[in-house]
């Protein structure tokens, strides 16, 4: 009696612990479990990006190169100092005042009749006024010149000016007056050997 009361106590005790340990064991699962379902449900969050510290961008042909080294490519843009100014050429009694060197292409000349006298501006191709055709007057003869005549302004009064284009070539060129009253400008010394260099000043 007393054997069979004392198997029946050890295995009421071996009930317990089986079902204590079992407890454990699917609170463990289910824990388990739990966490498993909740992190595929969810979208890990990604840390915030600090906006006040841009993204550098390296160039890709030389990821070695510093930040501060990175190349710049902006439009080609011609500098102020570069693009051609405008020729001032000035008309006197007796001379053509204006630079001696020019560039060649298409030159502007901004004129201004600085004289007493209407005058005007006009170019011919050549060496000098002694080596151009001439009239009886002195003035150059345009007419002989032919393709040689560049080209001229119209007659200025005293304080007059006029802006004209003219494509020059490189060479050699005579700047004159050609206005006859008897005895030309030109004649009088208003004239001068101007050269178009084949390269940049």
């Amino acid at each position: 009696m007393r054997r069979s009361a004392l198997i029946a106590t050890v295995s009421t005790v071996s009930i317990v612990a089986i079902l204590a340990l079992s407890a454990c064991g699917g609170s463990d699962d289910a824990t388990t479990s739990s966490d498993s379902v909740e992190a595929e449900g969810e979208t890990p969050q990604q840390p915030e990006s600090d906006p006040g510290e841009p993204e550098i961008l390296v160039p890709i042909s030389d990821p070695g190169m510093p930040v501060s080294e990175a190349p710049v490519v902006t439009d080609a843009i011609i500098p102020a100092e570069q693009v051609a100014e405008a020729v001032e050429v000035s008309l006197v009694e007796w001379a053509v005042e204006s630079p001696i060197e020019l560039i060649p292409g298409v030159i502007t000349f901004d004129v201004t009749n600085d004289g007493d006298f209407p005058h005007h501006f006009a170019i011919a191709r050549g060496e000098s006024y002694e080596t151009l055709p001439q009239l009886a007057d002195g003035s150059i003869d345009e007419a002989t010149l032919g393709a040689d005549f560049v080209g001229r302004t119209s007659n200025m009064q005293s304080g007059g000016t006029e802006t004209i284009e003219f494509d020059l070539e490189p060479g050699n060129y005579v700047f004159f007056c050609n206005i006859a009253t008897g005895v030309s400008h030109a004649a009088q010394g208003q004239v001068l050997s101007v050269t178009v260099a084949d390269v940049a000043l």
